[in-house]
C-alpha cells in the first residue's frame, strides 16, 4: 500500500531527505520501519504487542481530541461574524471591484456558461456538500495511521492555516457572491444551491453555519493542503493526479457563487506560509520562541521535582527492606528456616536434586540444633543469675521478728 512509502519532503529546504523526528522538527519523513508514532524509536517494535496497541490508541485518541477541540473553536469562532451581514455585503462589493481591477476572471460570466447544463451544477452543488468532510477526514486517518512520520508536521500546517482563517473570518466578514443581487441588481448572481439544488445551508444543522465567512475559501485551502500532503509523501508518479482535487474545487465553488476568486487564493497563501514555516529551521525558530516561557517555568521547578522523585525513590526503597525483614518466630512455634523451606520445596527430583535436598536437610537441622542450644544457654544464664541474686541477699538478724523497720535491739 502506499502508507509504506516514507520518503524524504519534495519541499526540504536542501532538496533532500529531512531527518526524522517529533514535533521539533515537523518536516521529518521516514518509513513506519524507521520511526514510530509521533517521533517513537524504531525500538518501540521490539515492545511487547499490548504495550503498541495501548500505545497507538492513547496517540490517536489524543490526536483526536486536539483536533476535535480546534475545530469547534473555529465553528464558534466564525459565528463572531454573524450578525455583521451589511458589514459583510459591503466587503463583498469591495472584493468584488478589487478582482475588476486585478482583471481577475469574472465570476458570473463563468457561472452563466455552466447555467447552460443543470446537470453540470447539481453535480457541483453536490461535490460541494459532500467532498470536502469526507476527503479530509479521509486524508487524516490515512496520514495518522500510515504515514505516522509525516504526521506532526501535516497537523501543524491544518493548526496553523485553519487558525489564521478564523482570525481573518473574524476580522473580516465576507458575503458570498450569491448575495451580491441584494446590493447591487447588476450583478446577477444564481444561487445554484436554492434554484437547482441541493443546498448546503437548507440541510439539518446548517443552521449554525454562518454565511458571511467567505474569506478565505477553506474548501480550497483544505484541498491544497491535501495534494500538497499526497504529494510530499508520495514517491509514484500518479501523485500529480492530486492536483485535480484542488483544481476542481476552485472551479466549483465559484460556479455555485460560495466563493471569490479571492477567497481560494488566500486559502492557498495560508497553506503555503504555514508550510514554509513548518519547515524544520523556521518551525525550530517559532517554536523556540513560543516556548521560552514555558522552559524558563520547567527549568526552575526542575530542582523542586527532582527532589520529590529522589524521596520517593528513597521511601519505596525502605519499604522494600522493610518487606524483606524476616519476622521472629516463637520458640514452641519454631520449625525450618521459611528461606530454608522454600529452597527444599524448590529442589527438584534425580540424584542432583536429591542430593541438594540432603545438604538442604544438614543445613537445616544445624540451624534448628542451633535454636535449641540457644535458647538453653539463655535459660541457664536466667537460672545462674537468680541464684547469684540469693547469695547477695543477706540473712535477717535473729529475733529481729515482728520489730519495727528502723527500730534498733536496744531500744
Amino acid at each position: 500500500m502506499a502508507g509504506r512509502a516514507g520518503v524524504a519532503a519534495a519541499d526540504s529546504p536542501a532538496g533532500g531527505p529531512e531527518p526524522a523526528g517529533g514535533d521539533a522538527t515537523p518536516g521529518a519523513v521516514a518509513t513506519r520501519e524507521e520511526g514510530g508514532p509521533d517521533g517513537e524509536p524504531a525500538s518501540a517494535g521490539t515492545r511487547p504487542l499490548g504495550w503498541r496497541v495501548f500505545s497507538t490508541a492513547w496517540f490517536v485518541i489524543g490526536q483526536v481530541l486536539l483536533l476535535g477541540s480546534l475545530y469547534m473553536v473555529y465553528r464558534v469562532g466564525r459565528t463572531y461574524a454573524d450578525g455583521r451581514q451589511t458589514e459583510a455585503l459591503r466587503n463583498a462589493l469591495d472584493v468584488w471591484h478589487f478582482e475588476r481591477v486585478l482583471r481577475l476572471p469574472s465570476e458570473y460570466g463563468i457561472q452563466q456558461l455552466a447555467l447552460h447544463s443543470t446537470h453540470l451544477l447539481e453535480a457541483a452543488n453536490r461535490f460541494y456538500i459532500g467532498v470536502h468532510f469526507p476527503a479530509a477526514i479521509l486524508f487524516l486517518l490515512w496520514v495518522m495511521f500510515f504515514q505516522r512520520a509525516h504526521w506532526p508536521r501535516v497537523r501543524n500546517v491544518i493548526v496553523l492555516a485553519t487558525g489564521a482563517a478564523l482570525v481573518i473570518h473574524i476580522l473580516y466578514p465576507l458575503a458570498p457572491p450569491r448575495f451580491l443581487p441584494a446590493v447591487s441588481p447588476h450583478i446577477p448572481f444564481v444561487d445554484t444551491g436554492l434554484v437547482i439544488g441541493p443546498s448546503a445551508y437548507s440541510m439539518p444543522g446548517a443552521g449554525a453555519a454562518n454565511e458571511y465567512a467567505a474569506m478565505p475559501s477553506l474548501h480550497v485551502g483544505w484541498a491544497i493542503l491535501e495534494a500538497w500532503g499526497i504529494i510530499t509523501i508520495l514517491r509514484y508518479r500518479a501523485r500529480w493526479l492530486a492536483v485535480v482535487h484542488p483544481v476542481a474545487t476552485a472551479i466549483v465553488v465559484v460556479i455555485t457563487a460560495n466563493h471569490y476568486w479571492l477567497d481560494g487564493l488566500i486559502g492557498g497563501g495560508l497553506v503555503y506560509a504555514a508550510v514554509v514555516v513548518t519547515r524544520p529551521r523556521p518551525w525550530s525558530a517559532v517554536t523556540g520562541v513560543a516556548l521560552a516561557p514555558v522552559r524558563r517555568v520547567r527549568s526552575a521547578v526542575q530542582p523542586l521535582t527532582d527532589a520529590v522523585m529522589a524521596a520517593v525513590s528513597q521511601a519505596r526503597s525502605r519499604l522494600a527492606r522493610a518487606g524483606e525483614q524476616v519476622v521472629p518466630v516463637a520458640p514452641a512455634q519454631r520449625g525450618p528456616v521459611p528461606a530454608l523451606a522454600a529452597e527444599e520445596a524448590r529442589a527438584g527430583g534425580g540424584p542432583a536434586g536429591q542430593q541438594r535436598a540432603g545438604a538442604d536437610t544438614s543445613v537445616s537441622a544445624l540451624a534448628r540444633a542451633a535454636a535449641v542450644s540457644s535458647a538453653a544457654m539463655a535459660a541457664r544464664a536466667h537460672a545462674a543469675g537468680q541464684a547469684a541474686a540469693r547469695r547477695m541477699t543477706p540473712p535477717p538478724a535473729p529475733g529481729g521478728a515482728g520489730r519495727p523497720a528502723g527500730e534498733s535491739p536496744a531500744s
